[in-house]
């Protein structure tokens, strides 16, 4: 299965196989090929999530805006904007936020300057080589 792929209107559409699933009354993360959970359920990859099922909505045309998707989701427009911004995150950062191995002082906070766009440049960022 191939994660990403270029559209043909340049974007690229990058696909994070995760299924969420109710355990204990609350929401976790699985990965759906061997149903395992993720134990530790933080903010930052939470807003992963959402971010990218929020871009999925936008690009499969279901929203049709943010301003939508904002009054959709109950939230105000700046934090489902802030928050979309992580959907842009590289593959590999999304991979180790999902199985743990993300630094632990790389918070939800991280991000609240922005995010650059290449994906080298946010390893660097967060000072991952």
């Amino acid at each position: 299965m191939n994660i990403s792929e270029v559209l043909p209107n340049g974007n690229v559409r990058v696909v994070v196989p995760i299924k969420f699933r109710c355990v204990k009354q609350t929401k976790v993360i699985v990965f759906p090929e061997n149903e395992i959970g993720i134990q530790m359920q933080t903010p930052l990859l939470t807003a992963i999530a959402n971010a990218l099922a929020w871009q999925q909505m936008l690009d499969e045309g279901v929203i049709p805006s943010v301003d939508a998707l904002a009054k959709h989701v109950g939230k105000e427009r700046a934090i489902v904007s802030h928050t979309l911004q992580l959907a842009q995150l590289s593959p590999e950062i999304i991979h180790m936020a999902i199985i743990g191995t993300l630094p632990k002082e790389i918070t939800l906070k991280t991000f609240r300057n922005g995010l650059p766009p290449d994906w080298e440049e946010q390893k660097k960022m967060l000072g991952i080589e």
